[in-house]
């Protein structure tokens, strides 16, 4: 166990880097390469109401904390590159851990009903909701489709590791050396995955899918990007 620490204290590091770089580089290159689905949508006047107020605050809460987070969990990471005290940075992570735990679990709640699967979702993952392919191919899908409903489910899991976690490194004596070496792995390695799953997230709501970004904001959305996105939402 002591090794593996060891081991994850060493690379965690390279870890990071991998998984940003790398995951900036895919969506570079699938803009490049593919470009945007439905163009036209972007210039559309939102009119229908995607998210209510609770879903926008919510989420909102939980994509600023996820930032800071992650700020202040690469500077523990490699050193403080921050420049600032440790104690300082360790204030504000777990200030924005509390609001992330929260606005988590809020938001884990209130769409877990439209992230259950359909039998039509695996249209969408026969063609990987037409984001291979430079043709306008629209799948089936109701609210949320089967690519968010996988990354709702990710980033479900994750969260949940990230906060268990977090709450043992916050109260180690609590608890065994081994269970404190073991959450330092898990809270890392499941913080590393969710800052790369939530930059392809942010990517494909915003610039490869035009009229998508401005929902987060006033949840509304045009009547056309339903009917061409998320066909079966009501059905």
């Amino acid at each position: 166990m002591i090794t593996l620490n060891n081991l994850y204290i060493q690379y965690i590091g390279l870890l990071i880097l991998i998984a940003i770089v790398g995951t900036l580089m895919i969506t570079v290159a699938h803009y490049i390469a593919i470009g945007p689905n439905a163009k036209g949508l972007g210039k559309l006047k939102p009119e229908i109401q995607r998210l209510n107020f609770l879903e926008i605050s919510s989420h909102f809460i939980r994509m600023a904390s996820t930032i800071i987070l992650a700020i202040t969990g690469i500077a523990f990471a490699v050193y403080n590159t921050l420049g600032l005290s440790y104690q300082f940075i360790l204030h504000i992570h777990l200030f924005f851990a509390v609001l992330f735990a929260l606005s988590s679990f809020v938001s884990i709640l209130i769409w877990i009903r439209d992230n259950t699967f359909k039998k039509y979702d695996w249209e969408w993952f026969k063609v990987m909701g037409g984001y291979l392919t430079k043709k306008e191919i629209h799948p089936p899908a109701g609210k949320f489709n089967a690519g968010q409903k996988l990354f709702y489910w990710l980033t479900t899991f994750l969260s949940i590791f990230i906060i268990f976690s977090g709450y043992l490194l916050t109260y180690p004596a609590q608890f065994s050396v081994y269970m404190v070496l073991w959450a330092s792995i898990i809270h890392g390695v499941s913080a590393v995955m969710l800052i790369a799953v939530v930059i392809g997230h942010a990517y494909l709501g915003s610039f490869a899918n035009p009229g998508t970004i401005g929902s987060i904001a006033h949840g509304m959305v045009a009547k056309e990007w339903i009917k061409l996105h998320h066909p079966k939402w009501g059905d």
